[in-house]
Order: C-alpha cells, then structure tokens, then sequence
C-alpha cells in the first residue's frame, strides 16, 4: 500500500479502472461502458450496461468498516422502500440466497489491504455547482433535508452501525475524519487552534437537548456536488458519511461551500435554505442561532479531511497552503463569531 501511495494521478486511476472492470463483472453486468464521476477519498464510476446505468463505489484501503457500509446501504434502502425521498438505493449482488449489497476484494498492489465495492442505481437529473443553484434551489435543498430527518429515521436493526456526529464521533479517535498519519505535520498555532475550536463545538452540543427534533440519522456531507435536481425533486447522492448527529449539522455543508462561492449573496440563501428545511420540522426558530458553529465544525472536519487525503496525487502540491488558509479563517471565527470564507473549495 505504501508504494500505491507514491504512484502518479495517472496511474492510480488506471489502477482503479481495471479494478472496476474486475467488479462489474460480480454484479452480473456483461459488457459494460465505465467512465469516471469522481477520484477523492474514493473512486467513483458510471456504468453503463444493457440492464441500466449503475454507480459503482470502490472504497479507498482503511475508509470504511464493512459493517459500516453495511449499515448505510441498509438506510438506503429503508428510504426506497419507506419515503418518497430520492435517493440513490443499493443494487444486490447476482445469485444470492439473500440480499447482499457489496463485495470485497485484496489486489495485489493493495496487499494486505483490501477494496470495498458496492453498486447504486443511477438517478437521472442536473447536476449544480454551488454557482449556479438559485434561491430556489437551496431552499429545495432545505425541504430535502427537512423531509429526511422527519420521515426517513429508521428503527435500527440487529448488527446497523453507523459513525456518531456528536463531539466525540467527530473529532474522537473513531471520526471518519481522523488522522492517523498525513505527509503534512500541523503548526503549533494550528493545533491550537483546532482545539479552540473543538471546544467551542462541544459547548454547543452539550447545550442541544438530543431529542428527535434535533438528532437522528443524517446525511452528513450533502455539498452541492452530492445533489441532484430533478423535475420539482431533489436527489441526495453519496451517503458514505450518513451518521447519528445533530440535524443542524446536516444544513452545515452546503451552506460552508455557499460561503465561499456566494458570499455576495450568501444571507439570502442561508435564508432559502432555513425556511425550507423549517416548512418540514418542529426545530425551535431560537436554534438557528447555532447553525454558524457548526459551519465552523464543518471547515475543521475538512481541515482533517486535508490532512488524511495530503498524499492524494491532486492535493500533494495545495494542500499545505490550503490547509492554512482555513485555519486562518479558523481563527477569525474564533475572533468575531462568524466564519468568513476565501478559501478555495475543492
């Protein structure tokens, strides 16, 4: 894994490229047309066969537990079956007894780590830069997530483990977002920091009774790029961070990307989005005053996320610069209460 780690853009992506055509070929698929939708944390591809359009995710060595995706595919399929929500459901694998929703594999060139695969139904609609979505839009956004912490909860079954978004399950040793080694060592004042921060957040949480109004299973990452627009719907994409937490941190990371790419017109969004999503809740109007902390516990989480992804092949060169950019802006939170954003989002 640690030579996988030094091979260029290039050659990963056709390392994963094989290795999806390897994949599909579980599903039953037969010839079928790959093309890429995204390489992150995760390699991402549209499939395209005589029996449909699928999306095929291959989990990157070490991101996931099975029994975590597990758990999210289970969701997802609750809210097929239970909701009229949108959402992309998991497809089961070909000749199986029971439904089983993934596969592993151990490549060679991974050895001894191994790739975790799972297969969605493609949903047709546009797709929106954070630009380009309209009051409109967002306030669409907010009735999504509205809609999904009302009527998309599930009675979690024997075995269902999903990551906790409370303060521990962010910025605990278990976070989806933790770091356990990064090319990228943190400055002192940077550490400084992020604890400042960190607290801030707890305080917050601790003062949020977690009653159903206000925590429950949530998407977790719904940035415009995991949005589709459909008709007079809305489609949530990538569940792969869902996780029990506070629904106010669900509005978080679309309204952090909105501050750096819409800052002129930012208030009237963030406006859209809140009478949205309060058109489907109970939440207390007096609770908005918290949504600008958990923005700011969005733009840590993506400082971590930096740290853990520095080695990617794309982000060897900006991360460093990247990563203090924020916790500058990081600092000013800490200074006036309000999270100004310049910094690039990736």
């Amino acid at each position: 894994m640690s030579g996988f780690a030094n091979w260029t853009l290039d050659e990963q992506k056709r390392f994963w490229f094989g290795l999806a055509r390897d994949v599909i070929e579980l599903w039953g698929l037969g010839a079928a047309r790959l093309s890429w939708l995204g390489y992150s944390s995760n390699a991402v591809f549209k499939v395209s066969a005589r029996g449909g359009i699928y999306v095929l995710r291959l989990h990157m060595p070490g991101r996931v537990r099975a029994a975590y995706l597990a758990s999210e595919l289970t969701w997802l399929q609750y809210l097929r079956l239970n909701t009229d929500l949108l959402a992309s459901a998991p497809v089961p694998l070909q000749d199986k007894a029971v439904d089983v929703l993934f596969t592993s594999l151990r490549p060679a060139q991974l050895a001894p780590e191994s790739v975790l695969c799972s297969l969605f139904e493609h949903i047709d609609g546009e797709s929106k830069s954070a630009k380009e979505l309209s009051a409109d839009d967002v306030h669409a956004v907010g009735v999504y997530l509205g809609t999904l912490h009302r009527e998309g909860q599930i009675e979690p079954p024997d075995g269902f483990m999903r990551p906790r978004m409370d303060w521990q399950g962010l910025f605990g040793a278990e976070s989806p977002y933790t770091v356990q080694d990064s090319l990228i060592t943190t400055t002192a004042e940077q550490t400084e920091t992020y604890e400042q921060v960190e607290n801030r957040v707890r305080t917050v949480m601790a003062a949020i009774d977690r009653g159903p109004d206000t925590f429950g299973l949530i998407h977790g990452d719904l940035l415009a790029k995991n949005i589709l627009h459909c008709d007079d719907q809305r489609a949530g994409l990538d569940f792969e961070y869902c996780g029990w937490g506070y629904f106010l941190y669900d509005l978080a990371p679309l309204l952090w990307q909105l501050k750096g790419e819409r800052r002129n017109d930012y208030c009237q969004l963030e406006e859209a989005m809140w009478a949205g999503y309060t058109s489907k809740t109970r939440l207390d109007e007096r609770m908005r005053a918290h949504v600008e902390v958990f923005i700011a516990a969005r733009q840590l989480l993506s400082c971590r996320w930096l740290l853990a992804n520095a080695g990617h092949p794309a982000l060897r060169e900006i991360a460093p610069n990247l990563l203090e950019e924020r916790s500058s802006e990081l600092r000013e939170f800490l200074k006036t209460g309000v999270l100004q954003r310049k910094s690039l989002t990736l």
